[in-house]
């Protein structure tokens, strides 16, 4: 069987009782009290968090502004490319503490 990328993400917070896995049809990520915290984009991860450690974490190379396409960076979230694979886990968790 083909694992994906995101495979021992789903993996690490599939038996969370606060997250739910959005998969199928439509925006396929992460999610908490309904709401999309990480988002599956184009191969890389879209991450809400706080718009200060959005800020501290691309100054320290953790990660890249995300622009949806509208020419204008999100104040939060930030896009963890599929290279940083090993930080997925841990932006997710951090992004948890953030919205709760």
């Amino acid at each position: 069987m083909v694992r994906d990328i995101y495979d021992e993400l789903k993996d690490h917070f599939r038996n969370n009782p606060i997250v739910v896995i959005a998969e199928g049809k439509g925006a396929q990520g992460l999610k908490h009290n309904g709401k999309m915290f990480a988002m599956f984009y184009k191969g890389d991860l879209s991450v809400k968090l706080n718009p200060e450690n959005v800020k501290t974490l691309i100054e320290n190379g953790e990660g890249l502004p995300h622009d949806p396409g509208t020419g204008k960076p999100m104040k939060d979230r930030i896009l963890v490319p599929a290279s940083k694979q090993e930080k997925l886990i841990d932006m997710c968790e951090l992004s948890l503490r953030d919205i709760m």
